[in-house]
């Protein structure tokens, strides 16, 4: 990649969408509380490695060409009061869907990120210091709290007026020739998304070959877990919004779309969703204003680089910045390694390199600042480089101003 421009990276793109991840984690050490190795950047390189060296094996070893239609169906639903048949519940009585709530073992968190100590997974008793908290903050009816029984509810979502749960989400179903994706706004856990998969392969009747649900799609609204996952009230249960029957909720509707889709019949809304635009609130205000300490200047370089490093080594600098929010720079760079060749700075990394990292602080006030460091590759050439910082600054009346820093020039040794 020496020598090659941002613009001129990358003539392939894969896309990694999610299935059924609502109770998968990557995080397999301490107890599933950790990643890998005590290292946040190593962590992601490593499963990310895992997950593309995989993809690239399926993708060198795939035979089967896509053929056939084209199609979808949709529609909106409102899961807070779906009447769900008897064919897709555990015991084959029909049941609803409740207004949704998320219950007190959502603050035990998951084993790969647990909450404080508060209250255990599974613990099924009511704690007084979460019911007081939610009946203050979100008044929940008790026919909802029955409702979500086992649940004990600690946050009423769903009740409030405008509900703090989306409770009317779209649900789709996608053909691409041999596939169909049903996507649902939820994660679901892996027995709750084959049994989505099952219900739809059931309707689909052999018109595609391969059927998957594709969760976090349009809208979002917490976890899917099975009934069965939903009684034990760890956190996956306890954030599964809609009661005991939202998973078969899910399957109904997807299932419906498939037998519309096999039969090339029409689909309809049963509900709209609520225009929130103008009633949008946010607990954390965007940037407000970004400021250079005393004496200096955006871009401005507080520690340059040493005077040369080996093979192996970190460099490390440190500038003023503005607050990366104001352009997360998706289609360009925080930062650009340069390297003089013949006369001309060329850049060999930015900050989408493993080799490379960009750590932002807010100091004080509307001071900040950013920490880049490059670790010298065995592939770089010996010569003269130097590091450039990208970034934009806001003003106290919005304008954002685009600025740029240079460290001064240091060498690599062969």
């Amino acid at each position: 990649m020496h020598g090659v421009s941002w613009a001129e990276r990358g003539g392939f793109v894969a896309a990694f969408a999610q299935t059924s991840a609502g109770d998968m984690s990557p995080n397999l050490r301490g107890g599933g509380a950790q990643g890998p190795t005590d290292d946040q950047f190593e962590n992601t390189r490593i499963i990310g490695q895992l997950q593309a060296s995989r993809a690239e094996q399926l993708f060198e070893s795939a035979t089967e060409e896509l053929s056939g239609p084209i199609d979808a169906r949709g529609r909106y639903v409102d899961f807070s009061d779906i009447q769900v048949e008897p064919r897709f519940t555990p015991d084959g009585q029909p049941h609803r869907t409740c207004p949704g709530a998320l219950g007190q073992n959502f603050t035990a968190g998951a084993e790969d990120g647990p909450g404080p100590p508060i209250v255990d997974e599974g613990d099924l008793s009511t704690n007084p210091l979460l019911l007081l908290a939610g009946i203050v903050v979100t008044p929940t009816p008790l026919w909802v709290r029955q409702c979500q029984a086992p649940k004990q509810v600690f946050l009423g979502t769903g009740s409030q007026n405008p509900p703090w749960t989306p409770q009317v989400m779209p649900v789709q179903l996608l053909r691409i020739g041999q596939p169909a994706v049903g996507t649902a706004p939820g994660e679901f856990t892996i027995v709750s998304g084959q049994r989505v998969i099952d219900a739809m392969t059931a309707e689909l009747g052999g018109t595609v070959s391969h059927v998957m649900p594709a969760g976090y799609a349009n809208a979002y609204a917490g976890y899917v877990a099975t009934p069965e996952e939903y009684d034990a009230q760890h956190y996956e249960g306890a954030a599964t919004h809609f009661g005991r029957y939202t998973g078969p909720a899910y399957a109904q509707e997807l299932a419906s779309l498939a037998a519309a889709l096999r039969d090339g019949g029409p689909v309809t809304d049963d509900a709209q969703p609520l225009d929130l635009s103008r009633q949008r609130i946010s607990a954390r205000p965007g940037v407000v204003v970004d400021s250079p300490p005393l004496g200096r200047s955006f871009g401005a370089v507080l520690t340059q680089p040493a005077a040369s490093y080996a093979h192996g080594a970190t460099v490390a600098t440190d500038f003023v910045t503005a607050h990366p929010n104001n352009n997360l720079r998706d289609e360009s760079t925080f930062l650009e390694v340069q390297h003089l060749s013949q006369g001309t700075w060329r850049t060999v990394a930015t900050d989408s390199e493993w080799q490379t990292t960009y750590t932002w602080k807010r100091e004080y006030l509307a001071v900040s600042t950013a920490k880049i460091t490059w670790t010298v590759p065995a592939t770089a050439q010996p010569g003269t480089y130097r590091i450039v910082h990208h970034g934009d600054a806001r003003s106290l009346t919005g304008r954002i101003t685009p600025f740029t820093g240079t460290t001064r020039t240091f060498t690599v040794s062969g």
